[in-house]
C-alpha cells in the first residue's frame, strides 16, 4: 500500500481521531513531502481541508482532514467546468 493511499485510509477511517498533522504524516507514513501528497490527493476528487486551532496550553496545531464539500464549492467546480467548455453532467 502506498503512503497516498494509507494517508487517505487514515482520513477516510469514522473515528474521532481521523485528523492528521504533516509531521505525522512524516514520521508515521514516510511521507518526505506531506503538501504534495494531499495535493494529489485533492487533485483526485477528495474534499480535504487544512484547518488550524489554538490548544489550551495557547500552541497553533494545524492538521488536514477529510470532509465533506459545501454546495459553494461543487458550484465552483461546475462553472470552471463550464468556463472551459466542458460538460458537468454526463
Amino acid at each position: 500500500m502506498s503512503a497516498k493511499s494509507k494517508v487517505l485510509a487514515y482520513l477516510s477511517k469514522d473515528s474521532a481521531y481521523n485528523t492528521l498533522t504533516p509531521t505525522k504524516m512524516q514520521s508515521v507514513f514516510g511521507v518526505a513531502n506531506p503538501s504534495a501528497v494531499i495535493n494529489e490527493l485533492r487533485n483526485e476528487g477528495h474534499a480535504i481541508y487544512f484547518n488550524s486551532r489554538v490548544t489550551a496550553s495557547g500552541e497553533k496545531v494545524s492538521y488536514y482532514r477529510l470532509g465533506t464539500p459545501t454546495k459553494r464549492v461543487i458550484a465552483a467546480g461546475i462553472a470552471a467546468l463550464r468556463s472551459q467548455g466542458k460538460r458537468a453532467f454526463a
